[in-house]
């Protein structure tokens, strides 16, 4: 199948009957929506990023947090935004600002802005843990749920993200 015509239903669907996904989780995999606010929903309360990590390299901001609610971590995220892709250095200024000096969702970031954007859904998978993910959210799952996707400003490629999900253990 050629990924640019990704059916998230079918994949997600196929997923399911291998490994049993919650709906919730076929939710999360699937939406081409903001994920703190569906976790927002989910649980009823605030979604609390935490930084790990956050670098510039040539001109791309690479980030890792987790998003938890009451404590508990539910997604370990990575992000790069090549900050050079955002035309107006007004705005280009703000979000670097906001990436680099406070623990604010990108989905919200986004909104902060006023930027139009899509999401392009490029993988979703069921997938081993890596050792940095298995020491943040501890899940009881060899394998979670993720997904990649771009988010798109402007006909380019704004930030590509990975996220990975461990809300089976918490729903």
């Amino acid at each position: 199948m050629d990924d640019r015509y990704l059916k998230p239903y079918i994949v997600i669907g196929d997923l399911s009957k291998i490994h049993g996904l919650k709906n919730e989780e076929k939710i999360l995999l699937g939406t081409d929506g903001s994920i703190t606010n569906l976790l927002e929903i989910l649980f009823g309360e605030e979604v609390v990023v935490e930084t790990l990590y956050q670098e510039i390299i040539d001109n791309v901001n690479y980030r890792a947090v987790l998003l938890g609610v009451n404590g508990i971590s539910l997604i370990y995220a990575t992000s790069e935004t090549p900050l050079n892709l955002i035309d107006e250095i007004h705005i280009r200024e703000k979000i670097k600002k906001d990436l680099l000096s406070a623990d604010i969702p990108i989905g919200k970031i986004l909104k902060i802005h006023n930027l139009e954007t899509r999401r392009e859904i490029v993988e979703i998978a069921v997938k081993e843990v890596p050792d940095v993910v298995k020491n943040k959210l501890n899940p009881k799952r060899i394998k979670i749920p993720q997904r990649t996707y771009n988010i798109i400003h402007k006909n380019k490629v704004l930030m590509t993200i990975t996220e990975m999900f461990n809300l089976e253990d918490h729903l």
